[in-house]
This record gives structure tokens, C-alpha cells and sequence, in this order.
């Protein structure tokens, strides 16, 4: 298996077209001689308040542009991953590692996060960049299969 225990846990939280994507994604990436590690995946928006915070209002640099119920983790449609460079987690955007990465996601039906600088964070093609106002609310209505129920994510590649 090409992907860690804790990987595989977090992909547990998420679509299940796109935990399908991601191991897909980690296999062909493992067949060219890379490994990676699921760094995000499911968010509440908590969270994802707190995480919005950094930078802003409590100490440390500012690690994302979204506030919770405006952006795709809270809703189990995105994932973030970094590559090992040896058996090291690499967080340097800039290597090659993390280039491939990029280059591979598109043809397993993944867009990357680059347009709103968030590398890598990798989500549906099907889906826009931001959740939108009706997807909240049926979050708050009936939860997060509601929401995917709604989206009706084909199978990529069918």
C-alpha cells in the first residue's frame, strides 16, 4: 500500500471519490519513485476558524485564506499532502518533488490549490474553488452527506 496508516485514516473522513482519487494518485506517484503523506483532509469549521486565526489574531504565520464553511475541507472534498524526500516529510513548495506532484494531479481527476496559493492542496476537479452559500446550508441542514448527495461526484474517468 502506498499510503501510511494516517493517511489512509484521514482519506477515511472524506468523498469517497476522493479518497478513490487519492490512492490512485499515491499509487501512480509511488510508481515514478514518490511517497506522500495525507497532511489534511477533513476539517470542521472550528478548525478551520482556528487555523484562520494564525497569523491574524494569535501568533504564527498565516497558513490559509478560508474561514470555516468557505473552504472545501470542511465538506470532505480536498486533501493536503506533502512528498518524503527520503523518509522526511518535505515542506519546500519549491522542490521537484513537490513540481511532480502538481504535474501528476490533473490526470487522476485533481486540481491543485496553486491559484489560491496552497500547494498542495489537491480537491475534485467537479467542484469550485469555494463552497458555495447553498452547500452551506445544506451542511447546516443535513450534514455533509446531504451536501455530497447533492454534488453527485461521478466516478473519474467513467
Amino acid at each position: 500500500m502506498s499510503l501510511s496508516n494516517i493517511s489512509l485514516q484521514r482519506l477515511s473522513e472524506v468523498h469517497p471519490e476522493l479518497q478513490r482519487r487519492a490512492q490512485n494518485y499515491a499509487a501512480m506517484l509511488e510508481a515514478q519513485g514518490y511517497a506522500i503523506q495525507i497532511t489534511w483532509a477533513m476539517r470542521t469549521w472550528a478548525q478551520q476558524d482556528s487555523l484562520y486565526a494564525q497569523g491574524r489574531t494569535i501568533p504564527g504565520p498565516i497558513v490559509t485564506h478560508a474561514q470555516g464553511g468557505y473552504s472545501n475541507h470542511n465538506f470532505g472534498l480536498c486533501f493536503d499532502c506533502c512528498p518524503f524526500v527520503g523518509k522526511v516529510p518535505d515542506w519546500d513548495n519549491t522542490h521537484i518533488d513537490w513540481k511532480a506532484m502538481v504535474a501528476l494531479a490533473p490526470s487522476c481527476g485533481l486540481r491543485d490549490g496553486i491559484s489560491f496559493q496552497d500547494e498542495p492542496h489537491l480537491e475534485l476537479v467537479e467542484i469550485g474553488e469555494v463552497p458555495t452559500d447553498e452547500m452551506r446550508q445544506t451542511f447546516r441542514d443535513a450534514g455533509v452527506q446531504a451536501v455530497w448527495d447533492e454534488l453527485n461526484i461521478p466516478t473519474f474517468g467513467s
